[in-house]
């Protein structure tokens, strides 16, 4: 049996095997011997996938966190607009010690109320209106990746206010306008935090789908190719049994004729 031969149609029967893996699969690289430094490149690019998959939970995780906190803080504006309208109310002349009272009594309840929501408002168990000013959110697949947004402390602007004493009313505006000024920044710097967020989602969603599809070039079958590879690997390996076959029987019928 000729050497030659019997190699050729062993690498045809190599040849054959992993066109059928590659048919089967339809990935063009199965191991690292069918493309070593495709493999490593393409194996960097579906880490870097995945880690802006998770990048995207992270960033829409921390816009929740940030619209919680947004609409806890326009509750509580409105409650201080709320106690302005009373605080004003009070300031009328026609008011008496119990009309003032009574208003006073008002005020009193809707500021517990505002404090309630500062003490209550919280995000995966985490108090967001008073825990800290500043929260970092990881919004990147690599390291260092990350957005800061500015939750503010509310805990710290709710307003002083006594109408009870009519010449102390014009000191308890100026407190509740100074509260609502705090509050009009903490919500500013949490549209400013959305913001960020969801432009971060829109750069990332780019990025992974970019990514995913260079990927998929590098990693993906060319059905139409790796079919005609392997209908010629077929044929060539027909082809060399059929001439071993036919070379085996020459070569015997010529030992009998010398028998």
């Amino acid at each position: 049996m000729n050497v030659s031969n019997t190699n050729a149609l062993t690498n045809t029967g190599i040849n054959l095997n992993s066109n059928l893996t590659k048919l089967s699969s339809g990935s063009r690289i199965n191991s690292a011997a069918d493309d070593a430094s495709g493999m490593s490149i393409a194996d960097k690019m579906s880490a870097q996938v995945r880690g802006l998959g998770q990048a995207i939970q992270n960033t829409n995780n921390a816009i929740g966190m940030v619209q919680v906190a947004d609409g806890a803080m326009q509750e509580y504006s409105n409650i201080l607009n709320d106690v302005r309208v009373l605080a004003l109310k009070a300031s009328s002349g026609i008011m008496n010690h119990s009309n003032r009272s009574i208003i006073q009594n008002e005020i009193d309840k809707l500021l517990s109320s505002a404090n309630k929501i500062v003490n209550t408002t919280s995000y995966n168990g985490i108090n967001i209106l008073q825990e800290k000013g500043e929260f970092t959110f990881h919004t990147g697949a690599n390291a260092g990746e990350k957005v800061h947004v500015d939750f503010g402390d509310a805990s710290s602007i709710l307003p002083a206010v006594d109408v009870l004493d009519s010449s102390k009313i014009d000191d308890s505006l100026k407190n509740i306008d100074k509260a609502l000024e705090s509050t009009g920044l903490i919500m500013s710097n949490l549209g400013a935090g959305q913001n960020a967020l969801e432009s971060n989602v829109r750069n990332i969603s780019v990025s992974r789908i970019n990514i995913a599809s260079a990927e998929s070039q590098i990693r993906d079958l060319d059905f139409a190719q790796e079919s005609a590879n392997f209908n010629k690997n077929k044929i060539l390996d027909q082809t060399g049994v059929f001439a071993l076959a036919q070379k085996n029987a020459v070569q015997s019928n010529i030992l009998k004729l010398f028998q």
